[in-house]
C-alpha cells in the first residue's frame, strides 16, 4: 500500500511537470516569439518560474533534471542526424581554422577569468571550454528567422558549429578522465593520458563498430519495422536502437549517453531511411528539448548575478565581445566578405545546450564549482535573447548573399 501511495505521488510530480511546466513554457515561448526573440528564452524563463529560485509553486527539481536527461539523449541524436559533413568540406579553410581559433582564444579567457576568480585549472578548462561553444539550436533558429540559413554565410556558420560540436565530444570524453586524475597532490598527468589514450581507443573502435557493422544491423532492423507500415511500431524501433547504443557507448565503452546518442544519430543517417527517422523523432525531440531547457531555468538563481557579478560581466564580456570579435578578425583575415563575416561572429556571440551538457557533466564530476555553473546559465539567459537583436541593431538582416558567388569572392 506504501508503495502504491509512493507511486501515486511521484506520478503527480510528473505530471505537475507537464501541465504547468509546458503550459508557461508555451505562453512564455508565444511571446518570446511575439517579441521576435528565440522561443527558447521563454523557455528558460518558464522553467525560471516554477524553479526554487522564485515565489510560487514549486516543481519537483529532481524528476525534472531525470526527464532532462532524456531530452539530452534526442537532442544529441537529432544533432547527430543532421550532422552535415557537408557544410564543413565546403566551407573547411574558413570554418576550420576559425573555430579552432575562436574556440581556443574563448577557453584561454574562461580559464584566465576563473583563474583570477581563485578557482582551479581544471575548473577553468572546463569554463572555458563551456563558454567557447556556440548553439546549434539558437544560431539554427535565428538564421532561419533572417533568411540566411541556406546562403554562404549560413553554411560557414554550420562548419564553424560542427567543429565547435567535435570539441564538445572530445571534452565530453576526457571529463571523467580528468576528475579522476585529480587528487589532493594535484594533478596526475602521466594517469590521465595513459586513461585518456585507452578511453580514446575505446571509442575509436565503438565508432568503427558503429559504422561497419552496426550501420547494416541498423538498417535491416529499421526496414524490417518499416514494412510493417505501423508509425508507432518504427518511432518505438527508433528510440530503442537510440537508447540501446548510448547505453552500450557509456556501460561497455566508457563514453556518456549523450555522446551515445550523438554517435546513434550520425549512424541512423547513413541509413537509406534517414529521412523516415528525422519525421518521426522531431516531434518527440522538441517536446523533451523544453523539459530540458526548463530544467536549466529552474536552476537559474538570480541572486547568483548579485554575488559573483564581477564572473558574470567577465563571461559576458567573453561571450558577447571577443567571441564574436576574434571570429570576426579571423573571417576578414580569410579574405571573407565583411557583411558575411559580420553575420557569421555574430552567430556565434551566445551560448546553449552544448555548454549546460558540458558544465553540467563538469559539476556533477565536482569539477566545476556551482558558481561557475550559475554563472553559465545566468549569460546564456542574456545571450538567447540577445542574439536575434544584436542581428536587427546591425542590420545582419538583409545580408542574403548567393552561395556561389560568396564562395568565388571568399576565395
Amino acid at each position: 500500500m506504501e508503495n502504491v501511495v509512493f507511486f501515486d505521488h511521484v506520478k503527480i510530480k510528473i505530471l505537475m511537470i507537464f501541465v504547468i511546466g509546458f503550459s508557461l513554457a508555451c505562453v512564455f515561448g508565444y511571446f518570446s516569439h511575439r517579441a521576435k526573440l528565440s522561443p527558447i528564452f521563454g523557455y528558460l524563463l518558464a522553467g525560471y518560474c516554477i524553479g526554487p529560485y522564485s515565489p510560487g509553486y514549486v516543481v519537483d527539481l529532481q524528476i525534472a533534471e531525470q526527464l532532462a536527461e532524456v531530452g539530452v539523449v534526442l537532442m544529441m541524436f537529432s544533432v547527430g542526424l543532421h550532422f552535415e559533413w557537408q557544410d564543413l568540406v565546403k566551407t573547411k579553410h574558413i570554418a576550420i581554422p576559425g573555430a579552432i581559433g575562436q574556440t581556443l582564444v574563448a577557453s584561454i579567457s574562461g580559464i584566465l577569468l576563473l583563474h583570477i576568480m581563485g578557482f582551479s585549472l581544471s575548473a577553468g578548462i572546463i569554463f572555458g571550454f563551456a563558454i567557447g561553444v556556440a548553439s546549434t539550436v539558437v544560431l539554427v533558429r535565428v538564421l532561419a528567422e533572417f533568411e540566411l540559413l541556406h546562403t554562404f554565410g549560413g553554411h560557414i556558420s554550420a562548419g564553424w558549429l560542427i567543429v565547435e560540436d567535435l570539441f564538445t565530444v572530445v571534452a565530453l570524453l576526457l571529463l571523467p578522465n580528468l576528475a579522476s586524475s585529480l587528487n589532493k597532490d594535484g594533478f596526475a598527468y602521466y594517469d590521465f593520458s595513459l586513461s585518456f589514450l585507452f578511453l580514446l581507443a575505446k571509442f575509436f573502435l565503438f565508432l568503427l563498430i558503429m559504422f561497419t557493422v552496426g550501420r547494416r544491423v541498423v538498417s535491416y532492423f529499421l526496414s524490417k519495422i518499416e514494412n510493417t507500415r505501423s508509425h508507432e511500431l518504427f518511432t518505438l524501433s527508433i528510440l530503442a536502437s537510440t537508447f540501446l547504443i548510448a547505453s552500450c557507448s557509456a556501460f561497455i565503452f566508457g563514453a556518456s549517453l549523450p555522446l551515445g546518442s550523438l554517435v546513434a544519430g550520425m549512424v541512423m543517417r547513413q541509413t537509406p531511411l534517414r529521412h523516415r527517422v528525422s519525421l518521426n523523432v522531431m516531434p518527440m525531440k522538441d517536446a523533451f528539448v523544453v523539459i530540458f531547457f526548463l530544467s536549466i531555468g529552474m536552476l537559474f538563481n538570480p541572486l547568483s548575478i548579485v554575488d559573483h557579478f564581477t564572473l558574470f560581466l567577465g563571461t559576458l564580456v567573453i561571450i558577447l565581445l571577443i567571441k564574436p570579435l576574434v571570429a570576426f578578425l579571423i573571417t576578414i583575415v580569410l579574405k571573407l566578405d565583411t557583411k558575411v563575416a559580420l553575420m557569421v561572429s555574430l552567430a556565434l556571440a551566445q551560448v546553449g545546450e552544448f555548454s549546460f551538457i558540458l558544465s553540467e557533466e563538469g559539476t556533477k564530476l565536482h569539477i566545476l564549482p556551482d558558481e561557475a555553473y550559475d554563472v553559465i546559465v545566468a549569460c546564456a539567459i542574456v545571450s538567447i535573447p540577445l542574439n536575434p537583436v544584436l542581428f536587427r541593431i546591425f542590420g545582419v538582416s538583409g545580408i542574403a548573399v548567393d552561395h556561389d558567388k560568396s564562395d568565388d569572392s571568399s576565395h
